[in-house]
């Protein structure tokens, strides 16, 4: 499906760092829309049954909650992340680098084993105003006793699905993002940086 994976074993652990990487057709500005639209990661994210914004602060520092479905007789897993995004004008590229933490605001939930370490980020590169590089990263203890085979088919299901869909997510919520991509985007707001490299005058998209 147009997604590249890549793990990484580290002794001691019982899953690998995973990465995966797809080129999407669509504007980075509306990537990030819907990774910032918390609410809706339910309707993309693999596996994900419950999510919630925290606290949030602008659309730099974003705190949520999400839990992930886990099969039978394994606990669901659930985790209170901060997400952070970073911009880098030269290298056309957007960072929402993410990690676990403890918050009063959201308590554990019986049943559901909390993560005591989520780490990773979502690497945005814009390659056109149509087309960018999404490089999704986890490095995961996901607590309690988990089987072998639960972690590995994570480890593969998580990045690929997750990328496939937020690729089919982009076409689905064309335009319902406007005024969150016209926040980011130079061409309506000029205190934007210009994210997305210029193209020649005269290109043509097909």
């Amino acid at each position: 499906n147009g997604v590249t994976l890549l793990q990484k074993d580290v002794p001691g652990r019982g899953m690998p760092i995973f990465k995966g990487r797809a080129v999407i057709p669509a504007n980075i500005y509306a990537l990030l829309a819907i990774l910032q639209d918390v609410e809706g990661h339910t309707e993309w994210m693999h596996a994900c049954t419950d999510s919630a914004e925290v606290d949030r602060k602008g659309d730099i520092l974003v705190t949520s909650y999400n839990r992930t479905d886990a099969p039978w007789p394994v606990s669901d897993r659930d985790v209170v992340v901060l997400s952070r995004i970073t911009l880098d004008a030269r290298t056309h590229t957007i960072m929402v680098r993410f990690n676990s933490i403890n918050t009063p605001k959201k308590p554990e939930v019986e049943g559901v084993v909390r993560m005591p370490r989520l780490r990773g980020y979502y690497k945005f590169t814009a390659l056109t105003a149509l087309s960018t590089r999404v490089e999704y990263m986890v490095d995961a203890d996901p607590g309690g006793s988990l089987p072998d085979w639960v972690a590995r088919a994570a480890t593969e299901d998580t990045p690929i699905n997750t990328l496939r869909n937020l690729r089919e997510r982009a076409t689905q919520t064309t335009g319902r993002y406007k005024s969150f991509v016209d926040r980011w985007d130079p061409a309506v707001n000029s205190d934007a940086p210009q994210i997305v490299p210029s193209e020649p005058e005269g290109a043509i998209h097909h």
